[in-house]
């Protein structure tokens, strides 16, 4: 239900049936539309209680732009499910590269989460090891990068390593841990443009894995080599995608 956005104009004291006034069915009306715009309760209540049509029209405004840039969202998503359901891109195979990477101190902060909650969490995460960075006077030595641990990507428990890197062995503090990540063999691709999309670029360095005869040897890594603070526009985003293997 509409949760009290509606105050009927009179109750009956007897059956306790809410009558509404004729004067009511605009406002009535409003409810049921913004509501279906599925806008949150306090946007609406906010939109219900403001009384200036100018500033009504503001709040509309900068609702219509969430909704324009979700379904411009939508939009692309359902072209990446297209592209991979017919076998994901063909001319990803010249875009991986294999890399001797050296081992790399790190501060990290592991978790378990899920789908639904993984950009929340993974934002609070870094938040906390930038603010114990500044404290202790550190910066990163490179961008930040999260590791996926498991063999098989679950979305309903995701187990995620935050991660920055860092010069020197340092303290960890609460569930900020150092430690050095091994290096070792390594294929690579560089995903463009926004996160939702970076299953195709696991999809092909995967396919390229089992065809060169490689083996997965641990966590896929995400580099965030440009992140959503950098830029205005997600097509300007950039992440590697890497794969320890082994022969």
């Amino acid at each position: 239900g509409d949760r009290g956005l509606l105050k009927p104009g009179h109750i009956d004291s007897k059956s306790g049936y809410r009558y509404y006034s004729s004067a009511q069915l605009p406002e009535a009306n409003l409810i049921r539309l913004l509501r279906s715009l599925e806008l949150p309760l306090e946007e609406i209540q906010q939109f219900l209680r403001e009384r200036d049509p100018e500033q009504r029209n503001a709040l509309l405004k900068q609702h219509r732009r969430k909704i324009e840039e979700r379904v411009e969202e939508y939009r692309s998503i359902v072209s990446s499910i297209e592209r991979i359901a017919e076998g994901g891109p063909k001319d990803m195979e010249h875009k991986v590269e294999i890399k001797k990477l050296g081992s790399q101190n790190m501060l990290g902060i592991r978790f378990h989460t899920d789908y639904e909650n993984l950009g929340d969490n993974i934002g609070g995460a870094y938040m906390e090891l930038f603010t114990h960075l500044g404290e202790s006077g550190e910066y990163p030595s490179g961008p930040p990068f999260t590791l996926y641990h498991g063999e098989e990507f679950d979305e309903s428990d995701i187990d995620i390593e935050v991660c920055v890197p860092v010069n020197r062995v340092l303290s960890g503090k609460g569930r900020i841990e150092w430690r050095e990540l091994p290096g070792g063999l390594t294929a690579s691709t560089l995903h463009m443009g926004p996160y939702h999309e970076v299953a195709e670029a696991y999809q092909t360095l995967d396919l390229w894995v089992k065809e060169h005869g490689y083996s997965h040897a641990g966590p896929a890594r995400e580099i965030y080599l440009v992140n959503p603070d950098m830029v205005e526009d997600e097509a300007d985003l950039r992440t590697e995608i890497i794969f320890p293997i082994a022969e």
